[in-house]
């Protein structure tokens, strides 16, 4: 009786019985699967690349965000201490919830590195964050590293606008991303040029100023302003010179950068003890999107407790022991 039971169940009379109940363990394991690495999935898919300037270990972006800004902070290889302060500074503010469509990438932008410890602790970081830029180039600030940096970024990332915005910072200034994110929303996503304007108020320098420009404690400018910078003959010819004068200048001569955007007085520069506040210099106040000049970690800890950014995070470790 058993036998003919069996044979009767597993007979081609019932085969869609019989792969029913085989197909119960697959769906369950698929489900499974979604489940624990959902999230993993989705960060690689959010991810982006330098295939030939940093190692790539994850996927290239598939999804694009509704609104993505690249921070690109200018570095040099020997300060690996702000390169981690600033990683640890950015972290809660680079990964998005599901319900938000704003992204913000980090990469830090360096030069060739020819020391051979150097090489081996950037490839370590490297291997470990990924969010390295080697450009080829000799490390200098006045002789052509913003250019290099602006005309080779369509080839690093692709020419089809992977981000709205790229912000050129240095690594002495701090920004509050949200407060930037808000203010870049309802801008024009072409022909823009955002920071803090010199001169200001009148102030003199003593320096020759050809046209007003954007301070190098950052500015942001809309992705087809990029791809102008790598394709147009007017930076080329003008590489030399204090870079961020010089960027300004180039928007001059080539009538771009219409909509500029000057943030005066949310962005600034720190005020020491011994300093006179100015029109781009004052103390810290609530509406801050960026300030500059923190070059010891004394200010970035007055900057991060003004801000509230580490609040509530140390508390004594209580242990108790009972024989």
């Amino acid at each position: 009786m058993m036998q003919l039971m069996m044979r009767s169940f597993f007979s081609r009379e019932r085969p869609s019985l019989w792969l029913y109940l085989l197909s119960i363990p697959c769906v369950f394991l698929l489900l499974t699967f979604f489940a624990v690495y959902r999230n993993d999935l989705r960060l690689r898919s959010l991810l982006s690349t330098c295939d030939n300037h940093v190692p790539s270990f994850l996927e290239p972006v598939s999804v694009k965000p509704d609104f993505r800004v690249l921070i690109s902070v200018f570095t040099t290889a020997w300060t690996f201490e702000r390169r981690h302060l600033l990683r640890h500074v950015y972290s809660k503010s680079l990964w998005p919830a599901d319900n938000i469509t704003d992204y913000v990438d980090l990469r830090f932008v360096m030069c060739n590195i020819t020391d051979e410890e150097h090489v081996t602790m950037v490839s370590l970081e490297i291997m470990v964050y990924n969010d390295i830029i080697v450009l080829n180039c000799t490390e200098n600030v006045n002789y052509g590293k913003t250019y290099n940096f602006f005309s080779s970024l369509p080839d690093i990332f692709g020419h089809d606008q992977l981000y709205d915005y790229v912000v050129k910072t240095d690594d002495d200034t701090y920004w509050r991303l949200d407060k930037l994110l808000a203010s870049l929303r309802d801008k024009p996503r072409n022909d823009v040029y955002y920071g803090l304007e010199i001169p200001c108020n009148g102030t003199e320098f003593n320096f020759w100023i050809p046209t007003p420009f954007m301070t190098g404690l950052g500015y942001v400018l809309s992705w087809d302003l990029v791809e102008w910078i790598a394709e147009s003959e007017v930076p080329v010819n003008h590489t030399m010179g204090p870079e961020d004068m010089m960027l300004g200048w180039w928007l001059q001569m080539g009538e771009k950068g219409k909509n500029r955007y000057n943030n005066a007085p949310v962005m600034y520069d720190f005020r020491g003890d011994e300093q006179e506040p100015n029109c781009f210099r004052h103390d810290l106040t609530a509406d801050t999107i960026a300030v500059h000049r923190l070059k010891e970690n004394s200010r970035w800890a007055t900057v991060l407790k003004y801000f509230n950014v580490t609040h509530g995070h140390i508390k004594p470790f209580k242990f108790d022991y009972n024989p």
